[in-house]
């Protein structure tokens, strides 16, 4: 097939009785051409792409708290939750949320400490429903498995949804809100409600959810502490390198899900490339096995807000790691944040644990000084946006106004309405004196480039998308107090993935207007039609360190885009010719069903092969469904293609369906 993204164009139009059918001609700047996940959008004019920070909406809405009623029909209910803790068993019960009641669901308690170390006689404790328990596909707005939160060791009930909130701009984490529970008619007060971690979160920040996710926890489930068998930090479920043998890490993690045949492999291949793999070749080679940008934005996270209940403390159990499909690429996820910004975390250093050979995240990756410099810019980044004093404030006084008399009528709170007052002043304090510590250090105080502008040209026109025989010129604007070494442009084909790198020049010779003037260009090479190109651009300074900034500040999650142009087909041998948008007594197909169809015709006097063409009812995406090898149509005659979703039925069958409200095709 040649390399023309349009294979057929519109040619004649049937309208059936009862549909309106639409055909479209694809022309000019297609913005998109795959469905992005939830936490995935374009801003800025369709000019940048990001991942994470999306307001929360639905059952997550950050300024509402439903209320949630419990009923169970068991009289001692109470004491069959409790003894069926240690088993992890469910009981069923009924869901009442906003008039709508959920039959069958099976509810738990849940957690570890929380659960065993509360004072005799404590109530609150911490909740995991199960909407499916019974009825499959059961679920509450969207949601299938809830999670409620007792706050214990937090009496401020602010710590992991706030934490949640300010770190989901630059790391895949959970969504975080409040609830109001009654359990059969009586008043249990205001839980934290903390979104699961599960297929449906995968789904919410992963182009799909046929990869693995693991829990670095034992099987078992069993406690772990900081002395004994299981000690924190004891090299065992920290990415460490177990050897090759993968029930040596069945040991150690739990497989959460999986749609893949041997996910276990995966994870000892990237242990074992993390730790076994020299120094010097660590920067180029791991990004083939683990997404190491976000790596280092994990633990930017948890060491900027002090998580002693996270990788970078315990080494193992409080955080999760998924294996990407599209990728093939590991990438550590955060969880359980309900103690960060505690006052003994507040004199961490930016290196916590980077000398101990168990954290190999830490030790390994901050070992190469240009990954070292990547962290110690995204770990500015977050001091920048998240931890100035005016912007925590205002988060943390949004929270309370929204929580305040919840937790003074919470007749079961762990803690007293003044501790929590208490609470709040110690969070405000921290942020604090944790941002002036990580300032006070050397290598967090060095001074980066400022790039105050980037944007891309295609002959001469800014932002401008090119066609696939066109490349895209990057200009950067930037300024150095440190002078600066080298500039750097990353760019990357496609909606996911590793990138490449080119150097940037301010010589007059790269499209970066006079030399010397403090504008850098490079080229992005060419790429096929519809292609979504994503880059940035890094700056290091003139400095012993080679101190780094990058634009966006949030790459790699945050980038710079444009999708490539196509080509119009001129007079194509193969046009659309008719379609049906709404078959109720025409043909039918193979197996005597009325479906939609759409009939394409050769114009010429050669058969035509369509096979590794493509066939599309959207503009939008028109690479939806893609000819089968075999996909000929005569000489001068017609092909008749099934539009019904169900590809098993044939090859003439596309993986797309017409509305009769209006369509086109393409």
């Amino acid at each position: 097939m040649a390399a023309v993204s349009i294979i057929a164009q519109p040619f004649h139009m049937s309208i059936s009785r009862g549909s309106l059918c639409v055909i479209g001609v694809l022309m000019g700047s297609i913005m998109w051409s795959q469905e992005l996940p939830p936490e995935m959008f374009l801003f800025d004019e369709g000019h940048q792409l990001h991942t994470g920070g999306m307001p929360s909406t639905g059952f997550y809405e950050k300024h509402t708290i439903r209320t949630l009623d419990l009923q169970f029909a068991q009289p001692n209910h109470w004491q069959q939750l409790m003894q069926n803790y240690a088993s992890g068993t469910d009981l069923l019960a009924a869901l009442t949320c906003e008039g709508v009641t959920y039959d069958s669901i099976g509810v738990r308690f849940k957690g570890q400490t929380s659960f065993m170390m509360l004072p005799p006689g404590a109530q609150k404790r911490s909740f995991n429903i199960t909407l499916d328990h019974v009825i499959v596909d059961q679920h509450l707005m969207g949601y299938e498995t809830l999670n409620l939160n007792n706050a214990f060791q937090d009496a401020s009930f602010l710590r992991e949804v706030v934490y949640l909130d300010l770190i989901r701009d630059h790391v895949p984490a959970a969504k975080g809100n409040f609830v109001h529970l009654n359990i059969n008619g009586e008043n249990w007060g205001i839980y934290p409600n903390i979104q699961q971690l599960n297929s449906q979160f995968v789904k919410e920040w992963y182009f799909s959810n046929n990869g693995s996710l693991w829990r670095a926890d034992r099987p078992d489930g069993a406690g772990q502490g900081s002395g004994g068998p299981g000690q924190w930090g004891d090299g065992t479920a920290a990415l460490n390198d177990l050897g090759p043998d993968s029930t040596t890490y069945q040991e150690h993690y739990t497989l959460k899900r999986s749609e893949q045949a041997h996910p276990w492999a995966d994870l000892v291949t990237t242990c074992q490339r993390l730790e076994q793999l020299p120094l010097d070749q660590l920067e180029d080679s791991l990004v083939h096995y683990m997404d190491v940008d976000r790596a280092l934005w994990f633990l930017a996270t948890e060491v900027a807000f002090g998580d002693d209940d996270g990788y970078v403390h315990k080494g193992k159990m409080d955080y999760y790691l998924y294996w990407d499909e599209e990728t093939g690429r590991m990438t550590p996820l955060e969880f359980d944040g309900n103690s960060v910004m505690k006052t003994n975390t507040v004199g961490w250093s930016p290196f916590y644990h980077a000398n101990n050979a168990n954290y190999p995240l830490m030790n390994r990756l901050f070992a190469v000084p240009e990954l070292r410099q990547r962290y110690l810019a995204h770990l500015r980044t977050l001091i920048a946006e998240k931890m100035q004093s005016d912007v925590f404030d205002e988060l943390i006084a949004g929270y309370v106004a929204l929580i305040d008399a919840e937790v003074q009528a919470d007749p079961i709170k762990l803690y007293s309405y003044n501790a929590f007052n208490t609470e709040v002043e110690v969070l405000k304090n921290y942020i604090t004196s944790r941002r002036e510590h990580l300032n006070g250090n050397t290598e967090v105080a060095q001074l980066a480039p400022v790039i105050t502008s980037v944007s891309h040209f295609v002959n001469g026109m800014e932002w401008e998308a090119p066609f696939d025989d066109e490349v895209a010129h990057v200009n950067a604007t930037i300024t150095s107090a440190n002078g600066i070494s080298q500039v750097t442009l990353y760019y990357g084909m496609g909606l996911t993935g590793r990138f490449q790198s080119l150097v940037m020049h301010d010589d007059g010779a790269h499209n970066d207007g006079a030399a010397g003037d403090g504008v850098y260009g490079a080229a992005i090479p060419s790429a096929p039609g519809m292609t979504r190109v994503r880059y940035y651009v890094e700056a290091a300074a003139d400095n012993p360190a080679r101190s780094v900034s990058y634009a966006p500040p949030g790459a790699e999650h945050d980038v710079f885009t444009y999708q490539v142009q196509f080509q119009q087909a001129t007079n194509p041998p193969v046009v659309v010719n008719e379609l049906m948008a709404l078959n109720n007594n025409t043909v039918v197909d193979q197996q005597g069903d009325l479906e939609d169809w759409i009939e394409l015709y050769n114009t010429t006097d050669a058969v035509v092969d369509l096979s590794g063409g493509w066939l599309s009812d959207d503009a939008l995406d028109p690479l939806k469904w893609q000819f089968p090898v075999g996909s000929v149509v005569p000489a001068g005659s017609y092909l008749i293609i099934w539009a019904d979703d169900e590809t098993n039925d044939g090859y003439d069958h596309a993986a797309f369906k017409l509305s009769a409200n209006g369509e086109e095709v393409l």
